[in-house]
């Protein structure tokens, strides 16, 4: 095998490296920029094959996989359009329903976002302030939202701002519904809220209550107040009295409204 070729390059490298070494401050400083030069065209061709590496990665998921994708997508696609064609189904109906017996149709409620621009010092009586007020339509017992439930009602309105009372304020008691047993009652404060706003009692559960830890609450729609099955919360521990009519139980909200900036009033 002939060595000549890798003799001379060997030879060549040590000369450049040997002349790189002694030449002056102002020299190194003037051949710097050739190099770099020399080298910009190769960096922005390994960048390029790792971007197109990245993208191939990326894109490249399995025809299999895509495609159990596309009919899980379908399939839930289908499941919301049955269930909307559904609840379209019940809404006429309630309405005929409703016309047939002479009762009045029920109000449509349009969700309004406000921000929360006042809190009470205490936990004691517990309610926010919002900047909203009569001037925007909003009038004294309209419901309050979170993202994830309900959280009080208007208790207090004046042209530019409103008082909402929270859940567990003695102005703020509502009537909710068990999901799982269809058994009423009113959530009221027990001592726990002052130190905790997501802890409430449920108030007057029948005494034979079937209810159980883990049950959810809604809103029973009874008093035209609160709309019917706005989440509230979950039962957390049923405690039965012997002896006693009724059944108190202990809630823990959907909602911490401590931790809100802005909520949903529901207006008509």
């Amino acid at each position: 095998m002939n060595k000549r070729p890798y003799v001379i390059a060997a030879s060549l490298v040590l000369l450049l490296a040997t002349v790189c070494l002694n030449l002056s401050p102002d020299s190194s400083a003037r051949l710097k920029p050739a190099f770099s030069s020399f080298f910009i065209p190769l960096f922005s061709l390994k960048k390029g094959v790792e971007k197109t590496g990245g993208a191939v990665v990326d894109h490249g998921a399995p025809r299999g996989v895509l495609l159990a994708e596309l009919r899980d997508l379908k399939q839930t696609n289908q499941t919301l359009r049955l269930q909307l064609a559904k609840n379209q189904y019940l809404i006429l109906e309630n309405a005929t329903l409703r016309q047939q017996l002479n009762l009045p149709p029920k109000p449509e409620w349009k969700p309004r976002l406000t921000r929360i621009i006042g809190r009470d010092p205490a936990n004691w009586w517990r309610s926010v302030q919002i900047d909203l007020g009569s001037l925007d339509g909003v009038k004294i017992d309209m419901p309050v939202l979170g993202d994830d439930g309900l959280i009080g009602r208007v208790s207090e309105v004046h042209p530019h701002r409103s008082r909402v009372a929270l859940i567990g304020d003695p102005a703020c008691r509502i009537s909710v519904t068990i999901e799982a047993t269809g058994e009423s009652g009113i959530l009221s404060a027990n001592g726990g809220t002052v130190f905790d706003p997501t802890l409430v009692d449920l108030l007057f559960l029948p005494s034979t209550t079937e209810a159980r830890p883990g049950d959810t609450l809604f809103t029973s729609g009874l008093g035209e107040t609160f709309p019917r099955g706005i989440p509230v919360g979950q039962l957390l521990a049923v405690e039965p009295a012997p002896g006693s009519l009724t059944t108190t139980a202990r809630v823990k909200l959907a909602v911490n409204s401590s931790m809100l900036n802005e909520v949903w009033v529901l207006t008509q």
